[in-house]
């Protein structure tokens, strides 16, 4: 079993570092993704926020978008670079 960090303090700090843990690894993830797959993917986390929303979940629903947030911004990245790139060549 991984070791887990339970000293951490549950303060505003230690839960930013989660969420942004929890990015990084979202967005290597998304890197082996489709264009589209990106998109479905993007899709779910706002419809899995909505849920949260629904059931009461703020503080869920917000990480879900910010999440959603980080994967539009890097794929919208992504097609800046490939577009500059294109029209370098």
């Amino acid at each position: 079993m991984p070791a887990r960090h339970n000293d951490l303090p549950l303060n505003q700090k230690s839960l930013n570092a989660v969420v942004d843990a929890m990015t990084v690894v979202t967005l290597c993830m998304t890197q082996i993704l489709t264009h589209e797959q990106r998109e479905r993917f993007g899709k779910d986390l706002v419809t899995m926020a909505d849920v949260a929303g629904r059931k009461g979940k703020l503080e869920l629903t917000s990480i879900l978008l910010d999440v959603r947030a980080a994967v539009k911004k890097h794929d919208d990245e992504l097609e800046a670079a490939r577009a500059e790139n294109d029209a370098a060549a």
